[in-house]
Order: structure tokens, then C-alpha cells, then sequence
């Protein structure tokens, strides 16, 4: 765009003539850096860790204890209030259960979750029992049902199945098949049977009696 001219009569001195001003037009403002925005599709991938999820068979008791039944030889007692675990002997133990008790304080004591000098007999025959620390960060319950449903998932399946080959051993020798049973009056009584002499004394055990 062109500059405009106006002419303009001064009242101070209106003897040199008119004033020619020019007046010119100010250019246009220079454009700004433009930023060209596209959208796009942001994706964000959180990690939500869902909480794990424990079955146990726990009935808690009127002074506040936890007890756990899952375990066929014996019952597991989380005592809060004394910052204790204990093992109970089940009566209907078919098998020893003092290695599995064993093992599962142990098993404990690997994972930092009891204090090993107290591992020691309670005060019932065949009791286990020892004393866990409180964590003011973690959830201390939380952490010994967690150890625990561990324990359980491992040893449970390899006791019973010792316990099905006790009750097949016992069940083979108290009522086996008709072909290794001997039916009674099969066999002849006789005063002497076998080829083993009862009387007989073996060669070396003369010398020691």
C-alpha cells in the first residue's frame, strides 16, 4: 500500500506555505512463529498389580487368634496379641508329623519371618511354636498367611499323598485280594512248619550268650 500525502496550511506561519506531511503506513506486524499441533493418540500403560488372592481354611477364635486347617497332620495358630505361631498335633495324625512341622518353621525361618533362636516345643505335647517380629511397614498377618498358603501349596499334595500309601499298605495286610489271601484250614496244622528251626542257633550267636 502506497503512502498518502496530505497537505496541511500551519496557522504559526502561514508565509512559508503549506506543510506537505507524509504519512506513511505502518507496515504489517510480522507474523508469528506458528505452531502446527496434530493430535495423536497417547497411549499410557499403567501396571496395575491385582492383589493375590489366598484360600485358607482360617477360622479366627474369640481372643483374637487365627487357625488354619488345611494341613492334614496339624493346625497352624497366629497368635497377634502374643506375636506367636504354633503347631498343634492333630489326634487323627495317621503319620509323624514332626519333619512337616519341622520343615514349615524352617521354611519360616529362611523366609525372615520368625526369629530363629525361638523356635522351641510348646507347652502341649507335640507343639511347635516360635516368635515373629511386627513390621510397621507391611502387614505382618498378611505376610505370615501369604508364607503360609505357600508352605501349604508345596508340602500338602506330598503328605497326603504319604498318607494314601500308609492306608494301601495297612488296607493290603488287613483285607488283601483273594489271591494273596490264604483262607483259614487251606493249610494243614502241623507241630513243625517252615524251614526254619525256632530252636536252632545260629553259629555265631553261640559264643555271645
Amino acid at each position: 500500500m502506497a503512502d498518502k500525502i496530505r497537505v496541511v496550511v500551519s496557522s504559526v506561519e502561514p508565509e512559508k506555505g503549506p506543510i506537505k506531511l507524509r504519512i506513511s503506513v505502518p507496515p504489517p506486524p510480522t507474523p508469528g512463529v506458528k505452531i502446527k499441533v496434530e493430535p495423536k493418540d497417547v497411549s499410557i500403560k499403567l501396571q496395575i498389580k491385582e492383589p493375590i488372592k489366598v484360600y485358607l481354611k482360617v477360622r479366627s477364635t474369640l481372643n483374637g487368634n487365627y487357625i488354619i486347617y488345611d494341613h492334614p497332620l496339624y493346625d497352624i495358630v497366629i497368635m497377634p496379641s502374643k506375636n506367636k505361631i504354633m503347631t498343634f498335633v492333630r489326634t487323627d495324625a495317621k503319620v509323624d508329623p514332626y519333619p512337616s512341622q519341622d520343615k514349615l518353621f524352617n521354611f519360616f525361618r529362611y523366609k525372615g519371618i520368625i526369629m530363629p533362636e525361638t523356635i522351641q516345643g510348646g507347652n502341649i505335647y507335640g507343639s511347635l511354636e516360635a516368635i515373629y517380629p511386627v513390621n510397621d511397614k507391611v502387614d505382618t498377618l498378611e505376610v505370615i498367611l501369604l508364607a503360609i498358603y505357600d508352605f501349604l501349596k508345596e508340602e500338602v499334595p506330598d503328605i497326603t499323598n504319604a498318607i494314601e500309601f500308609e492306608d494301601t499298605v495297612e488296607d493290603h495286610y488287613t483285607n488283601p485280594d483273594e489271591e494273596d489271601t490264604t483262607e483259614l484250614g487251606k493249610v494243614p496244622q502241623a507241630t513243625k512248619k517252615g524251614t526254619i528251626d525256632p530252636h536252632h542257633k545260629p553259629y555265631g550267636l553261640i559264643y555271645r550268650i
